[in-house]
C-alpha cells in the first residue's frame, strides 16, 4: 500500500525562518545600524572670489570693487565622546581668506538625529561660538535625510540668518553624474535679514554701522539719481519754514541700516545617504536704508511740483526702496574637483553600508528562503510512493489434496526439472 507523500519538513522550515528573520532584519537591524556615523571626519574646500563693493573704512561705495582670490577650509567633525545611540554632535570650522581683507575662523556646533538627520533643539548646538546657543529644531544642516527624494523640498538652516530657507529640486537639471555616482541636484534663491550674531561677526573684519544719516547715504543716494545738495539747493527758494524745519529734521536723524543676505546655492547629493558631495554658493551682503520717514518725505516733497528735482527726487527714493540692496560685498566659490573626490569616496563608503544593511541582507535571506523551497520541491517531486511490503506467498507451489503438484509447478528450479527428465529417459531406453 503506499504512503501519502509530503513536502519536507525541514525546507519548509528553515525558509520560514528566514523570512521570520528578514522581517525582523527590517523592524529593528535597520534602524539599529542605519544611523549617521558618530565618527565622521571630513575635510570639504572651496575657492572663488571674494569681492568688496565698498571702502572697508568709510563703508562708501566703491567705484570699482576689490577682489581677492577666496579659499574656504571646513572641517566637519563627528564628537564621538559626545554623541548616543540617538543623537549625534557635529563640529564644524570654517576658515574663510581672501588676501589681505578676509582672514576668519567660524565655529559651529550642531545635534542631530542620527536616525533622521534633523538637527534638535539642544543647549549644546550654536553658530559662531558657545555664548550664540541656537534652536535648529526641525531644519537640516550638514546633511539631508537618508533615501532624499527629487520631488521634495527641504527647510535647511542658516546660521547666517538665524532661520530656515527650502532647498528645492532642480527641476531644469534635475541630476548629474559625479566620481561614479548619480547625484540629485537641488537650488536655493532668497534673501533673508542677517542674524545679529553675525553681524558681530562680520564687525570683526568690515565697519557695520547701525545707522547712517543723510549726509553719509548721499553716495548712496547719487546711485539711484538723487543728488542731496542739487535738491536742497532746488527747494530752497520755495521751501515754507515749517516744511524747512521739517526737512532740516529729517536730514539730522540717523536712518538705521538693515543687513540683508541674498545668495543662491547649489547642491549634488547622494541620495541614499542624504550627504551633499558638490557644493557651490554665491552669497551677497548688502544694507538696506530704512526708509521709515519716506511717506513724509514724498509729501513734503509732493507740495513742490514745480520744481523738477523733488519731482524726480520722489520717482528715485520710490525706486530705492523697491530695489535690491546695496552691496557690500560677495562671496562667490565652488567645491574644488580633489574635494568632491574625497567626499564621493567617503559616501561611497556609506552608500555600500546602508544598502547591505537595507537591501542586500534581508533579500539576501529572502532569496535564501526561496532557494530552500525550490530545492524542497525537487526533493518533493522525485521521491517515489514507498510501498508497503507485503509477504507474497506462492500459492502455486502448494501440493494439491491430492497430493499432485499443480500441472506446470515444479520444485527446486530447473536442476530438478533437468533430473527428472533424465530418469524419465533412463526407464524408456530399459
Amino acid at each position: 500500500m503506499a504512503r501519502r507523500r509530503r513536502f519536507p519538513r525541514i525546507a519548509l522550515a528553515l525558509a520560514g525562518g528566514l523570512v521570520v528573520a528578514a522581517l525582523l532584519w527590517w523592524a529593528f537591524g535597520v534602524s539599529a545600524l542605519v544611523k549617521y556615523p558618530t565618527d565622521l571626519d571630513v575635510n570639504p574646500r572651496y575657492e572663488g572670489t571674494f569681492s568688496l563693493h565698498v571702502d572697508p573704512t568709510t563703508a562708501a561705495p566703491l567705484a570699482t570693487p576689490l577682489e581677492q582670490p577666496l579659499t574656504i577650509d571646513r572641517h566637519i567633525r563627528a564628537v564621538g565622546d559626545e554623541s548616543g545611540a540617538d543623537t549625534v554632535v557635529v563640529k564644524e570650522t570654517i576658515v574663510q581668506k581672501a588676501g589681505n581683507l578676509v582672514d576668519t575662523t567660524q565655529t559651529n556646533v550642531y545635534v542631530m538625529d542620527r536616525k533622521t538627520l534633523e538637527n534638535l533643539a539642544d543647549d549644546r548646538a550654536y553658530a559662531f561660538g558657545p555664548e550664540n546657543v541656537v534652536d535648529r529644531a526641525g531644519a537640516y544642516r550638514l546633511n539631508l535625510p537618508f533615501d532624499t527624494s527629487r520631488d521634495e523640498t527641504y527647510p535647511i538652516y542658516k546660521n547666517e540668518i538665524d532661520a530656515t530657507y527650502r532647498l528645492r529640486p532642480n527641476t531644469a537639471d534635475p541630476t548629474t553624474d559625479e566620481e561614479g555616482l548619480t547625484l540629485a541636484n537641488f537650488a536655493a534663491i532668497d534673501e533673508a535679514p542677517l542674524s545679529e550674531a553675525y553681524l558681530a561677526e562680520l564687525r570683526k573684519t568690515v565697519p557695520l554701522p547701525e545707522a547712517m544719516t543723510l549726509d553719509q547715504l548721499k553716495p548712496q543716494l547719487q546711485q539711484y539719481g538723487v543728488n542731496v545738495d542739487a535738491l536742497l539747493a532746488a527747494l530752497a527758494p520755495s521751501l515754507t519754514a515749517a516744511d524747512f524745519a521739517a526737512l532740516g529734521e529729517l536730514a539730522a536723524n540717523p536712518i538705521p541700516l538693515r543687513y540683508v543676505i541674498s545668495f543662491e546655492g547649489r547642491a549634488a547629493v547622494e541620495q541614499t545617504t542624504g550627504a551633499e558631495v558638490d557644493v557651490g554658493v554665491a552669497e551677497r551682503i548688502g544694507a538696506r536704508p530704512e526708509l521709515t520717514a519716506l511717506p513724509e518725505l514724498e509729501a513734503l516733497l509732493g507740495r513742490y511740483p514745480d520744481v523738477p528735482e523733488a519731482v524726480g527726487a520722489i520717482a528715485a527714493l520710490d525706486e530705492m526702496a523697491a530695489a535690491p540692496a546695496p552691496l557690500l560685498f560677495e562671496y562667490r566659490y565652488d567645491q574644488t574637483p580633489e574635494s568632491v573626490a574625497d567626499i564621493a569616496a567617503e559616501v561611497t563608503s556609506m552608500r555600500r553600508q546602508i544598502l547591505l544593511a537595507k537591501v542586500y541582507l534581508p533579500f539576501g535571506l529572502l532569496i535564501a528562503a526561496l532557494l530552500s523551497l525550490v530545492v524542497g520541491l525537487l526533493a518533493y517531486r522525485r521521491r517515489r510512493p514507498e510501498q508497503e511490503h507485503v509477504a507474497e506467498i506462492d500459492l502455486r507451489a502448494r501440493p494439491a489434496p491430492d497430493g499432485r503438484r499443480p500441472e506446470g509447478v515444479t520444485v527446486g528450479g530447473d536442476s530438478d526439472r533437468d533430473e527428472d527428465r533424465s530418469e524419465r529417459g533412463s526407464r524408456s531406453d530399459a
